[in-house]
């Protein structure tokens, strides 16, 4: 959180121009590789846990051709291309990214506006898919990562005027449009409301008015009570459902999941049953059975329940720990970057990450209502994983590309430090050897002057030097500056 005149609290003190001055500047080294090993060690958890909650509906399933490792398989698909593209960001300068942020927000637009079209994919009541021939893109996945492209620029572009709150505002209005189109189009609340506390946490670490993020956080906390409130007063029967939106009896299924045991609060029912009966060690990988019928897709956005059934709480805190491990590698990136846009967009990929977590998480545990989020990296879903590779692409590539200047200039120091201490030293050990502090006078020595150089000749014999005398051949050399 920045305020006027004052330092970041996370990457040093920020000039007009966008760039950070750090005075003692500290480089950590193996930061990409420790990201790079965190991330094969989620994906390769997630492929197991994949697997186990999959196998046996998969391998009765036509639609799955009876194969057990189907959605496996799968899964390591769109994997390896997610890496591919990961490592094509990776070696893309970040300052061409920085370029592309108007159109990232363009190309988000027509993604959404596409769903109108022939393209869209309706699926369970809702279109938020486009079939793009070789896959199927969820279209929210890829609005959240342009939009924090698009925030990385407009910060940067916009730093000097960050201390007035209209630009916040506007920066605020440009992502709602963004999240309302995808809530109206796709009927996809989650998204939408992830990007919106997206852009919120963003302004509020990087901007300059904390009280006004915090008075709205205050007055958004009361409306949610409000309509919880008002919710619970209005508890319909199942009969009168379809009078509400798709969107309020999601809630209704979320208040009170019993009562709405057979319809919207089946699966949260059977998520807590699968959770409940992991206890502290697990039934062992492999061996749950909520799986097997009562929680429907379980390798998708129910597959923590699934990880709390077969591997227990500690399976939960060891995943939970590697998640924490890669999110402070990614923190380190952040405080040790060296300009505005490479820090807002390694913040934006943190949140979305956090968030991801937070609210897939708490949709297991029925502290939030029913909705479509992945858990990242781990969930099954191909646009969900390529999508957060990109992300975790444009981290090490803008980690790996200030890291390689900090060594050029380190380098180019260093050879600069070397040459001084070399100019410095030479004629320091001429000095010592041919004269002592107190200008002791040499024996048996005959200095001459040339025109255009002072030479001196010394005779074989013995000089004195600091320290002593020693015998030196005839010879002559220049005179240095340091004998007169």
């Amino acid at each position: 959180m920045v305020s006027n005149g004052q330092d970041m609290s996370v990457r040093g003190k920020v000039e007009q121009n966008g760039q950070i001055e750090k005075k003692g500047y500290t480089y950590t080294p193996g930061v990409e590789i420790k990201i790079v090993v965190a991330v094969v060690f989620l994906m390769a958890f997630g492929l197991i846990m994949i697997f186990s909650a999959s196998s046996y509906t998969s391998s009765i399933s036509r639609v799955t051709n009876y194969d057990s490792a189907y959605y496996f398989k799968k899964q390591l698909k769109v994997m390896a291309l997610g890496v591919i593209i990961a490592a094509f960001l990776n070696w893309v300068p970040y300052k061409l990214i920085k370029k592309c942020g108007i159109l990232a927000y363009v190309i988000s637009l027509v993604l959404i506006v596409m769903l109108k079209t022939p393209l869209g994919i309706n699926s369970g009541g809702a279109t938020r898919w486009l079939n793009l021939g070789f896959m199927q893109l969820q279209v929210a996945d890829a609005t959240k990562v342009c939009m924090i492209v698009f925030m990385g620029w407009y910060v940067n572009r916009f730093w000097k005027e960050f201390d007035k709150f209209r630009y916040t505002l506007i920066l605020w209005l440009l992502v709602a449009l963004q999240a309302g189109l995808i809530l109206k189009i796709s009927s996809n609340l989650s998204s939408c409301l992830i990007l919106m506390l997206m852009v919120f946490i963003l302004t509020f670490i990087v901007g300059k008015h904390p009280k006004m993020h915090l008075i709205i956080a205050a007055v958004g906390i009361v409306m949610i009570v409000i309509f919880i409130m008002w919710l619970k007063a209005n508890m319909p029967l199942d009969s009168e459902m379809d009078k509400y939106p798709y969107q309020i009896r999601r809630f209704f299924g979320w208040l009170d999941p019993e009562r709405y045991a057979g319809t919207l609060g089946y699966q949260p029912l059977q998520s807590l049953y699968a959770i409940g009966s992991g206890g502290l060690l697990g039934k062992g990988l492999g061996n749950g059975t909520q799986k097997l019928s009562n929680i429907p897709e379980a390798q998708n956005d129910m597959i923590f329940a699934i990880i709390c059934e077969e591997l227990g709480l500690i399976g939960v805190i060891i995943m939970f720990l590697m998640f924490g491990y890669l999110l402070y590698q990614m923190v380190i990136v952040v405080k040790e970057s060296r300009n505005i846009y490479a820090s807002v967009v390694v913040i934006g990929v943190i949140l979305h990450i956090i968030f991801q977590i937070i609210v897939n998480v708490c949709v297991a545990v029925n502290f939030f209502p029913n909705t479509g989020v992945s858990l990242p990296f781990i969930s099954a879903g191909g646009s969900a994983i390529i999508c957060t590779l990109m992300e975790i692409g444009l981290v090490i590539g803008i980690r790996r590309q200030q890291v390689k200047k900090i060594l050029r200039g380190l380098l180019a120091v260093m050879a600069f430090a070397v040459c001084m201490a070399g100019a410095i030293s030479i004629p320091s050990r001429a000095e010592e050897a041919y004269t002592s502090e107190n200008e002791a006078e040499a024996t048996d020595a005959e200095l001459q002057t040339t025109a255009g150089a002072e030479l001196a000749t010394v005779k074989n014999g013995w000089v004195n030097v600091k320290g002593g005398r020693k015998y030196y051949e005839k010879g002559s050399f220049r005179k240095n500056l340091l004998f007169q």
